[in-house]
């Protein structure tokens, strides 16, 4: 059995005193600095290639959509931190960069406290940050801020993406961890096989699950597909007619290029025991849940690994719930295998 390794380290950031730098909102002008930022964390790795152009950052600072975070000393952006708006409910956090003559000065956890304010202040449900598994910074900063962990992607990260200091061969994982600000109780459809680890969940988010009936769903299958990351996902709201033969034309699609898929299963679907059977089946393993994703509903998230080449051992986690998860996401996938 694999076991999940949790000592290694990147390399080590020594703390310092923090540094009276000026925390904004993007303006005109900052594209270089960021720019920069960039190339000194990622060099030419990073697979939004359009961050390494400096107009895309002064388009950004007019955006309704992007809200790219600043800190500025001495008159130089030497940090940045992006809130993307997925829609009126949930905004995803990111590709957070700091110049490395001034890590362990604080400047992350300033950025991020900006940034959740800003979050608040345009009305977002949730905002929610992906913590790729190379070390347990950002894990630690996500948990410090006051972000639930709730799923764990394998293989999300293409094995292209590298940090300077660190690189895998293979596809490499994040963990996924909410901030909410809407705790409003739910009345949803919990599949028994995840039953514990779901609920388990909502306590830890202070979220009351309701036994009121839930309102009908509008069924319905669709497909996102990433061809640069070779990610794919199948949202699925509702067991809908024909469903198996379906899905699994989506399903036939994806693999072509994808080699990692996602399925989202809308927690209001009536028969969401049957859909959860049916892909547990098709060899989809649980992921975890995602809250407010679409349309500001709650999804619960399955994985299927279209290639062998995912790192599944030398996952960095710092939370004792991150391990659990890991062992809970490797001892699912060899369950479904033996079905």
């Amino acid at each position: 059995m694999n076991k999940i390794v949790t000592n290694i380290h990147s390399p080590i950031v020594y703390k310092q005193k923090e540094l009276n730098a000026i925390i904004r909102d993007i303006k005109k002008g900052d594209g270089e600095d960021i720019v920069e930022l960039f190339r000194e964390n990622y060099g030419d790795t990073y697979y939004k290639k359009k961050f390494y152009n400096p107009s895309t950052w002064d388009e950004m600072a007019e955006s309704k959509k992007y809200y790219p975070i600043v800190a500025e000393y001495n008159g130089k952006v030497i940090g940045q931190f992006l809130l993307t708006l997925n829609d009126r409910y949930n905004g995803e956090i990111g590709a957070v960069v700091v110049h490395p003559d001034f890590k362990g000065r604080g400047l992350m956890n300033k950025m991020f406290d900006y940034l959740i304010q800003k979050a608040k202040s345009l009305g977002l449900y949730t905002i929610y940050g992906e913590a790729i598994m190379f070390h347990p910074f950002s894990q630690k900063a996500n948990l410090k801020h006051g972000m639930i962990e709730s799923a764990l992607q394998l293989g999300e990260v293409a094995s292209f993406i590298a940090q300077k200091e660190i690189k895998f061969e293979k596809r490499t994982a994040t963990l996924v961890a909410y901030k909410l600000f809407k705790k409003t109780p739910k009345s949803l459809y919990i599949p028994k096989i995840y039953k514990k680890i779901i609920i388990d969940r909502y306590k830890k988010a202070g979220i009351k699950l309701k036994k009121t009936a839930i309102k009908p769903i509008r069924k319905k299958l669709d497909l996102w597909e990433n061809r640069l990351l070779k990610i794919a996902g199948i949202v699925i709201d509702g067991k809908i007619k024909n469903f198996e033969n379906r899905f699994n034309l989506l399903f036939t699609r994806a693999k072509i290029n994808a080699e990692m898929i996602y399925a989202d299963i809308n927690l209001e679907s009536k028969d969401i025991d049957e859909i959860v059977e049916f892909l547990n089946k098709k060899r989809f393993f649980y992921s975890g849940v995602l809250f407010y994703r679409y349309g500001g509903k709650d999804y619960l998230r399955l994985q299927f690994e279209n290639t062998h080449n995912v790192e599944e051992r030398y996952n960095v986690c710092f939370s004792e719930y991150c391990k659990f998860l890991s062992k809970f996401v490797l001892r699912d996938k060899k369950r479904v295998k033996r079905l």
